[in-house]
Order: C-alpha cells, then sequence, then structure tokens
C-alpha cells in the first residue's frame, strides 16, 4: 500500500503539472519553501505551494488557490492540505462563490454531495463568510480509501475548473476576491501551522499577505 506522504507527493506532481501549461509569473517576494504562480488569460493568479517537512517534522503540506479575472464571476478554487505519516489532519476544498448563482458552484455541489468524511470541521466566522455551504473541510483521514477520494475530487474539480474558468463575463468583482483574501488573512491557524513546520514567522507574515492571500491594490481597481 503506497504511504500518505507518497500518495500526496504523487498528487501535488500532478498538479504542477497542469499548471505548467500556464505563463509562470516571477514575483519580487521569494520565500525559503516552492511556490509556484501562473497565469493565463483563462484566470487571474494561481498559485502552488508546497513545504516538505517530512525529514525534520514528519509533516507535509500543499496549497492551491486560483482566483478568476476580475470581470469573471466564477468562483475561487481553493483546495489545502496537511498530513502527517499516518494520517491527513486537514483536507480543504471548495469553490468559494465570488457571487450567489454560478454554474461552477452547481457543479461542485453535485460532485461532492455523495461523500461523506470522517470527521466535519466546524468552519469560524471568517470562514463561513467566504466559503460555500458545499465546502469540503475533513480531518482524521487515515484510510487510504477515503484519501484517495479527496485527492481525486481535488484533481477532477480542478480539470473542470481549469476547463471552465474564464468563460463568464459580468461585472467588477474586485472586492469579492479581496474579501476572500482579508478573510483568510483572520485565519490563525495558517501561521501557527507554519511555523510548526519550522518556517520563520516573520517570513510567514510577509508571505501570507503578499503570495498567499495578496488583494488586488486599489491603483489596479
Amino acid at each position: 500500500m503506497p504511504t500518505i506522504f507518497s500518495q500526496l507527493e504523487k498528487t501535488t506532481t500532478l498538479i504542477q503539472n497542469k499548471l505548467c501549461l500556464y505563463t509562470p509569473v516571477e514575483e519580487s517576494y521569494s520565500f525559503s519553501w516552492p511556490n509556484f504562480v501562473y497565469t493565463s488569460p483563462k484566470f487571474r493568479r494561481a498559485h502552488l505551494d508546497i513545504v516538505d517537512a517530512r525529514e525534520t517534522k514528519k509533516l507535509y503540506m500543499m496549497h492551491l488557490c486560483i482566483f478568476p479575472h476580475i470581470y469573471d464571476p466564477s468562483p475561487i478554487y481553493g483546495f489545502d492540505l496537511i498530513a502527517g505519516p499516518s494520517k491527513v489532519t486537514g483536507a480543504f476544498h471548495d469553490f468559494s462563490p465570488c457571487t450567489e448563482q454560478h454554474p461552477l458552484l452547481d457543479w461542485f455541489e453535485t460532485r461532492v454531495k455523495p461523500y461523506e468524511w470522517s470527521r466535519k470541521r466546524q468552519l469560524p466566522d471568517w470562514a463561513q463568510e467566504i466559503f460555500s455551504s458545499n465546502m469540503v473541510a475533513a480531518g482524521n483521514i487515515q484510510s487510504e480509501q477515503e484519501l484517495s477520494a479527496i485527492l481525486n475530487l481535488a484533481l477532477e474539480s480542478l480539470d473542470y475548473y481549469l476547463e471552465n474558468v474564464g468563460s463568464f463575463l459580468d461585472v467588477d468583482y474586485t472586492e469579492a476576491q479581496n474579501k476572500y483574501c482579508r478573510n483568510q488573512k483572520r485565519n490563525p491557524h495558517t501561521p501557527k501551522v507554519m511555523a510548526s513546520l519550522g518556517l520563520d514567522p516573520q517570513e510567514v507574515s510577509v508571505f501570507v499577505d503578499k503570495c498567499l492571500f495578496p488583494e488586488i491594490p486599489a491603483v489596479l481597481i
């Protein structure tokens, strides 16, 4: 049976291969762990980061977030996962709405409805502000079957999202995307988890603000 770490490494490689089809972005900030940022006529920003602390902390973390262009009402794609050698302690996946109704939201609702997760998580106020009611928020994933299910879901939904994002035009959704970033920065667990992985807290603070959830500056609005 493949280990949890080997399954996550394989999934991360598959995600990166999909994103490599798009245009890489060279940003002014660099960090001491791998970060990959892409853009495309289909989406404004796709960011994948990987913290591989298997050797030092026996932990592996990955994060993927894709923002549509500001005149596209498509939801924001998000997938986060942190795991140790024997279980995934947290897995989060959502199409987070920028507007109340959208075909991608309908697809996501239909796709996740059949699943039941070992331990659903109660979302805090900041998360309820931005995530959909269909968000996958699971913990204590230990079985190979359940881990495969959530990884396959993330990959399938990524393919569907990349195929369909950019197909819609509407009003300016800058504020909806900035609201998403502002609320994500309220999450106290992000800096705590990254510090537990042995990362410098000051570097993490800059990372969260400038790379993980960067708001669209007013000059571009």
